[in-house]
């Protein structure tokens, strides 16, 4: 007796929805949600990138997904080595694999640099990293900070655009 009392008690305070039910819950925008997402882009034999969120909420019309708690990973990328991106939020163009950040974006380098800024955008195809925001690059030996950055992975160079103002360590 005890066992069909605790059987029907977990059935009715944790019946799934139906697949109806489920849709109906979803904002009107959203087609769907999913959450611990984890995707990884590859080219020819190598990956390339891998984004990770929370949660991800797919907009088909718009062809984008609004991220939450965003952990991005730049992978083998020459002398920067691998570069970790995290931000509070995002947006990921499927059709373009481009991705925007926002909410206290950092950057880190495999050489320990660390770039600080609210807002970053990538470009999938160009491989170019770029903010119009605030930016403040640390790293042990200086401390930059300006208006706006470009970093393009491929030429392996970056540049805070303007209003610069660089502090030395050691000096």
């Amino acid at each position: 007796m005890l066992v069909g009392t605790v059987s029907f008690v977990l059935w009715r305070n944790f019946k799934i929805a139906t697949p109806k039910q489920l849709i109906e819950m979803l904002p009107d925008n959203i087609d769907i949600a999913l959450d611990n997402v984890d995707y990884t882009e590859t080219r020819g034999d190598r990956r390339f990138w891998r984004l990770q969120a929370d949660s991800v909420a797919h907009e088909s019309q718009l062809q984008e997904s609004q991220l939450k708690n965003v952990h991005m990973t730049l992978y083998d990328q020459g002398e920067f080595g691998d570069i970790q991106l995290t931000a509070q939020r995002g947006k990921w163009f499927s059709i373009t694999g481009n991705v925007e950040l926002n909410g206290d974006v950092v950057v880190k380098s495999g050489q320990g640099q660390a770039l600080y800024c609210q807002q970053l955008y990538y470009d999938n195809k160009a491989e170019l990293i770029t903010s119009e925001s605030l930016v403040r690059l640390v790293s042990k030996d200086m401390e930059i900070k300006g208006q706006g950055l470009q970093v393009s992975l491929q030429q392996q160079r970056m540049t805070i655009l303007g209003q610069v103002h660089t502090r030395l360590n050691n000096w």
